[in-house]
């Protein structure tokens, strides 16, 4: 990272926001990527900012054909690194939770990325929302595994919609009290570059990174600040009678940008369009962060009701808001339909961390009160589901 810290701009200018910024999915000619960015301080229920500004940086070149290129030039002075630079300057404190995020006018670029993601891991009280103008060189297939690995990483990645472009226009614009003006074709470019990145994230990840699990997996009974829902899944197809191995994988929430994707409705997605047969019978095991909202409890319940092929295990580390009556329905309704509702315990911990997570070998570490903890919440799920 450059050891010179350098400072952001306050705005841009007109000219240079509608030039960079345009929604093109095919664009030539831009030699630099602009990053506006607001930080956010999580206290109690609400969000304050803390700082917003404007970074520049030069644009990386394709990467080659004929062989991976990782080696970019100058790579410490795109806008991404100078931000980064700029916010761990600040010596911030580690007790404070930052929400990060970032208006683009191109995605990050591998080197970057590499850097973001080892950012993120060490800092589990900041999250990062990246909201992109355009997708760069995306019919590559390494720039492709550019975007999966930063929402591998937990960042959120999605493409600037009219309400993105407004809020920039204001907030990081010399706009001399003028309105944003979209462009001939914005909201048909917002359409395909929308399309083609839900495309690119909607398979199920591999496996999350070791900070992502430790953070969202841990079966506090009151976990505030922990808004992301993770799922981890095996699935089993019944041949013969016996059960076999056949699919494994990692879904997140928010992954869709215009329908904030819960992680429930991205798996029940992908298994309706990509997998689900009649004539074959499912044995299907989630590893929930935490129990699904009302709403989410009752798709996955009307799913079970259409589908009585689909036979579900649903364990999850905490439950949500278990006190509402609402959220307790919605548990009792997944249970009538036939779903099987559990509390992780240490074992199912051990097996999630060595199914679902990059661990590089090293064991999982149980933290305090898991045990505690595990017999308070099976205790509270007995007396909902009785």
């Amino acid at each position: 990272m450059n050891p010179q810290i350098r400072n952001p701009m306050e705005r841009m200018y007109r000219g240079t926001f509608y030039n960079n910024f345009e929604n093109e999915p095919i664009l030539y000619g831009r030699s630099y990527t602009w990053l506006c960015y607001e930080v956010k301080i999580r206290r109690g229920s609400s969000n304050l900012l803390w700082n917003t500004g404007v970074f520049r940086g030069p644009v990386p070149p394709k990467l080659q054909s004929n062989h991976r290129q990782e080696v970019y030039f100058q790579f410490e002075n795109h806008a991404e690194m100078c931000f980064l630079s700029w916010f761990c300057g600040n010596r911030l404190p580690a007790n404070r939770r930052f929400q990060i995020t970032w208006f683009v006018s191109w995605n990050p670029c591998l080197p970057c990325v590499v850097k973001v993601t080892k950012f993120l891991a060490e800092h589990p009280n900041v999250t990062l929302t990246i909201s992109a103008a355009r997708l760069y060189y995306y019919r590559d297939r390494e720039w492709r595994r550019v975007l999966r690995r930063l929402h591998k990483a937990g960042a959120r990645v999605k493409i600037m919609d009219y309400e993105d472009f407004a809020y920039c226009w204001k907030n990081f614009v010399y706009n001399e009290g003028q309105q944003f003006m979209p462009w001939y074709k914005f909201d048909d470019n917002y359409a395909s570059l929308h399309h083609t990145l839900k495309e690119i994230l909607r398979n199920p990840m591999e496996a999350m990174y070791p900070h992502i699990f430790y953070f969202h997996f841990k079966n506090l009974l009151k976990a505030y600040g922990r808004n992301e829902s993770w799922l981890c899944f095996t699935m089993e197809v019944i041949k013969h009678h016996s059960p076999v191995s056949w699919k494994r994988g990692v879904f997140r929430n928010k992954v869709d940008p215009e329908t904030h994707c819960h992680a429930e409705r991205c798996f029940l997605s992908w298994f309706c369009d990509d997998i689900l047969s009649p004539n074959t019978n499912y044995q299907v095991t989630w590893y929930t962060s935490r129990s699904p909202c009302p709403e989410r409890a009752g798709e996955v319940a009307e799913f079970l009701a259409r589908h009585s092929n689909v036979n579900l295990t649903i364990f999850t580390a905490r439950l949500c808001y278990f006190w509402d009556t609402d959220y307790q329905e919605g548990l009792r309704s997944l249970n009538q339909e036939g779903a099987s509702v559990k509390i992780m315990g240490y074992k199912d911990f051990v097996s999630c961390w060595k199914n679902f997570v990059y661990s590089d070998d090293e064991p999982f570490k149980p933290w305090k009160g898991l045990q505690t903890n595990f017999r308070l919440l099976k205790r509270r799920l007995r007396e909902i589901l009785k």
